[in-house]
């Protein structure tokens, strides 16, 4: 796959975005109202499965629902019967013109505590460090040392790439990772950036955009709020 895109599937992927932005919107909208209670992961994911369908789409991926203590022992675990609760991962993307969006939003269901809230802020300040260094012609290497060192001692929790490349696959060429890598950001690709917090047992914290890459930096192409959002039952 090209590393870098025409303005063409720029636009095809910005346009996926913006409906990823859409069926988010739909979800905070919805997740406990009155007419439509979504009470478990799996409830949470046939949602987003029916949006994307009823939108004549197809999903970038299986759309991946997580939350409470499982959150933290898997990046990609299946959806399952399990009651909401705690930190809420929701990863998902559409699929239009053959180019893919690629989101992730963590909202909390319950009564964050001063702690919960303290490390979703540290997950921000994460994505915040290493966007600042993404722009053509940095090392995506550096953006996801930025990204880690920022995490200061939760790094160890942080347990996959800062990002990746997106385009007919939603995993695709840069590399955005601190190890193994020599891929250098270049003017027209569109990538992740994606960092998290996985405490086994505990909790998991991911926040995750699709970006276009521009000469001074990054052009944000999902657009979602990353504030804290908070439903208390």
């Amino acid at each position: 796959m090209a590393l870098k895109k025409t303005k063409t599937e720029l636009a095809h992927i910005a346009e996926a975005c913006k409906i990823t932005d859409e069926i988010f919107a739909k979800i905070i909208g919805e997740l406990f109202s009155a007419s439509r209670r979504i009470e478990t992961e799996r409830e949470l994911a046939l949602f987003i499965r029916r949006e994307i369908k009823n939108r004549g789409l197809r999903e970038a991926f299986p759309p991946i629902v997580t939350s409470g203590p499982r959150a933290g022992n898997e990046i990609h675990p299946k959806p399952t019967k399990e009651v909401l609760a705690g930190f809420v991962i929701l990863d998902f993307g559409v699929r239009i013109h053959g180019y893919c969006s690629d989101m992730t939003r963590t909202i909390f269901v319950g009564t964050p505590t001063a702690q919960d809230r303290a490390l979703y802020a540290l997950v921000q300040k994460s994505k915040n460090a290493g966007e600042k260094m993404a722009k053509a012609g940095a090392k995506c290497a550096a953006a996801d040392a930025a990204a880690r060192k920022a995490l200061d001692k939760y790094s160890k929790y942080f347990i996959h790439t800062l990002g990746h490349g997106v385009g007919r696959r939603i995993h695709e060429l840069p590399r955005i990772y601190f190890k193994r890598t020599a891929d250098t950001f270049e003017e027209g690709m569109a990538v992740t950036v994606e960092p998290g917090i996985y405490i086994p047992k505990k909790l998991g914290i991911r926040i995750e955009d699709t970006y276009s890459v521009g000469k001074t930096g990054l052009t944000a192409l999902t657009r979602s709020p990353q504030k804290l959002l908070i439903f208390k039952k």
